[in-house]
């Protein structure tokens, strides 16, 4: 059941190379979500949803948070205008730095190890532009703030057991809260890290011009929202952190296995509310919507494109059994691991086009440590070990994703 967390969703390395107890987890987790899936077994929950909504502004704010896809006409957002103004307002010698992190559940324990061997090495840019879905969401608001928050960052991908944050609901509570798994704990822990302290920062970093987007996906309209956090943030209620909270938890919430976030809008004295979930489901890592990628204004400011994929990016021989569970756990691994694929390799033919030096880190073939328990502190110590030692031995950065051939694919030193 729970390796849901971290071998489905988390596109986790050990997603073909599972041990027999995994595999049964797995097996059984699947197979209850199809018989859940063909009863209908659980009630809806009443909402009031608009097709209007994606033109409506969380707390009545404008400028929070953007689409993907296609540029609507809206008045939520110019993000053309936000990057050009950053872009322009560097000083002419400063170079302007992108880091997208991706999803990986555990794994996101890959990216915690690279950004604290950053910071021990003193060469870590302040990221201009940060951008995560799902764990890369969590990760992405501690890489955003800065190397004083690389303990905590460390903390929670090394020391806080899955059964600390995760647990199974009965069937009885399956049914009344519309999700497999219980999140009590890793709500609990986003709201307290998400405090006052760090809504004051998410403020003070926005309001130099360095921007932090987080993906979610909007079931009721199938799109990808993002979030402009720190602009959230300077809204300075308690309904923006507690919005901030949800954007951070809704952005990890796998469909079915975690419950949905609703969130509210209000507009012209109603009410309406839209259902988020995981922003992996609509890409795995992201740098920049789809249509923006003619719509900035070229600029001779130096860029460098950082990518994190929390797991890894080649296919690996195993095999599978003919059973309808092994066969369907096996396709969605690969689906998973192709959609990650695609969305690294758009982003490397941005940053080609525009002549910006591109940087990927993921989890390579190197990583020997995938028998041990994809849910234990054991194997997301190894993994943030992995990630620490790769960045510290200067072997971590590819200038190609593997699965664009190149004689230049070697690791290099940005």
């Amino acid at each position: 059941m729970q390796l849901i967390i971290s071998s489905i969703r988390g596109y986790s390395h050990c997603d073909t190379q599972l041990n027999s107890r995994t595999k049964n987890a797995l097996i059984g987790c699947l197979s209850c979500v199809l018989l859940l899936l063909l009863q209908g077994c659980a009630a809806p929950t009443e909402r009031n949803a608009s097709i209007h909504s994606e033109l409506m502004n969380p707390l009545d704010t404008s400028g929070l948070r953007f689409w993907d896809e296609y540029r609507s006409e809206t008045e939520n957002y110019n993000v053309v205008l936000e990057l050009e103004a950053l872009i322009e307002n560097k000083q002419i010698s400063d170079e302007v730095n992108h880091l997208a992190l991706s999803g990986g559940g555990v794994n996101g324990a890959f990216s915690a190890g690279i950004l604290n061997a950053w910071s021990e090495q003193g060469t870590r840019p302040d990221f201009d532009v940060v951008t995560g879905v799902s764990t890369g969401a969590i990760v992405a608001v501690f890489a955003y703030l800065g190397a004083e928050y690389d303990t905590e960052l460390k903390h929670y991908y090394t020391q806080t057991p899955v059964s600390d944050m995760f647990r199974r609901n009965s069937l009885i509570t399956l049914l009344s809260r519309n999700a497999f798994v219980d999140t009590t704990g890793f709500e609990r822990k986003v709201r307290k890290a998400i405090d006052s302290k760090m809504m004051e920062r998410l403020s003070i970093e926005r309001q130099k011009g360095r921007i932090l987007l987080i993906g979610t996906t909007n079931l009721d309209n199938q799109k990808m929202a993002l979030w402009d956090i720190g602009r959230i943030a300077q809204v300075n209620t308690s309904e923006a952190q507690a919005l901030i909270q949800n954007i951070v938890i809704a952005s990890s919430s796998i469909p079915g296995a975690f419950p949905a976030k609703v969130i509210p809008l209000s507009y012209q004295g109603e009410t309406y509310d839209e259902l988020h979930v995981d922003g992996g489901i609509s890409r795995q890592v992201f740098l920049i919507p789809q249509w923006i990628n003619k719509s900035i204004k070229t600029s001779a400011r130096a860029q460098n494109i950082y990518v994190i994929r929390n797991g890894s990016l080649k296919p690996r021989f195993n095999q599978v059994e003919s059973g309808i569970s092994s066969v369907s756990a096996s396709s969605i691994a690969t689906l998973i691991r192709r959609q990650g694929v695609g969305d690294v390799e758009y982003i490397y033919h941005y940053s080609e086009r525009n002549g910006y030096p591109f940087n990927l880190a993921h989890i390579d073939d190197d990583f020997v440590n995938y028998e041990l328990d994809p849910l234990s502190l054991d194997y997301m110590n190894a993994v943030y070990e992995y990630g620490f030692n790769k960045m510290k031995d200067n072997a971590l950065w590819l200038a190609h994703p593997p699965s664009i051939p190149s004689p230049s694919n070697t690791v290099h030193h940005p």
